[in-house]
């Protein structure tokens, strides 16, 4: 997984995106899913995230995380107690994960 991934790394803020394909309802997947994500709230480093699901393709759904660098991110994937739910994951979807670094933002207010 991504700790296995050799790559520079970032003192600034990091953004992992996943792309999930289900092998499962999406009820099951975002139960399963809400037991990574509680893993990953109580981690060093870590901003929040997005779990979004494709409006016309309900087994197609995209998670974007926000850390504040590329370290805090690896160090909770390496863990030990990271496993088992990503297994979980593993075996009721294909995924595919990305690492990108922040270059730009902006917010907006609601109109």
């Amino acid at each position: 997984m991504l700790a296995e991934q050799p790559g520079p790394a970032s003192d600034g803020p990091a953004t992992f995106v996943n792309s999930f394909t289900l092998r499962t309802t999406p009820e099951e997947f975002e139960d399963v899913f809400a037991r990574t994500a509680r893993f990953m709230e109580r981690q060093p480093g870590f901003l929040g995230y997005s779990l979004v699901r494709h409006l016309e393709q309900p087994q197609a759904y995209v998670n974007i995380a926000r850390w504040t660098d590329v370290a805090s991110l690896r160090a909770a994937v390496g863990q030990a107690d990271f496993r088992p739910p990503a297994e979980a994951l593993r075996a009721i979807s294909t995924s595919s994960s990305n690492l990108y670094l922040e270059r730009h933002s902006a917010t907006g207010e609601a109109r």
